[in-house]
Formats: C-alpha cells, sequence, structure tokens
C-alpha cells in the first residue's frame, strides 16, 4: 500500500527515484531465477506489468514456489508479486 501511495505523490519506489521499465525488471528476475537451480525455468511463467509481478505454472516441490516468489519479490523495480504457481499432483 505505502508504494502506490508514494507512487500517486509523486515519489516513485525504485532505487534513487529512476523508473525502471517493466521490460528490464522482467530482465532481471529472469536473470535471478536463472541462478537458483532450485527453480525450474522450463516450468514457470514470468509476466511484469507495471512492477507488478505475476508468476505461474507448475512445479513439482512447493520450495520452487516459494523461492520464485521470493526471488521475484526480491527485485529492484518489483511493487507487488502473485503467485499462481501450483504444485503438481
Amino acid at each position: 500500500m505505502s508504494a502506490i501511495i508514494a507512487k500517486e505523490s509523486g515519489h516513485l519506489p525504485y532505487p534513487y527515484g529512476e523508473a525502471t521499465r517493466d521490460e528490464e525488471v522482467l530482465a532481471s528476475i529472469l536473470n535471478a531465477l536463472h541462478y537458483h537451480s532450485g527453480v525450474p525455468l522450463d516450468r514457470v511463467s514470468v509476466e511484469v506489468q507495471r512492477g507488478h509481478c505475476m508468476l505461474s505454472g507448475v512445479v513439482t516441490r512447493d520450495y520452487e514456489r516459494s523461492l520464485a516468489e521470493s526471488t521475484a519479490a526480491s527485485t529492484g523495480g518489483v511493487i507487488a508479486v502473485t503467485n499462481t504457481i501450483s504444485l503438481e499432483s
């Protein structure tokens, strides 16, 4: 909520007040996920719109789902993460 309020007031929630384009945020998330061997990139999809990250796909272990979410959330320029990654039955 504070990020939205900050954005409306003209103070962007990005480092040094610089806006980050969605394509750059997406590339940063995918790069970070690439280096986490615990996240199967062939089973996870990532979208970014206005700093909001949407994760989807199907993984075999809960830690893969959690790791993808925490990695996305800690990426610069991400305002919020919606994680709809499901577990394979």
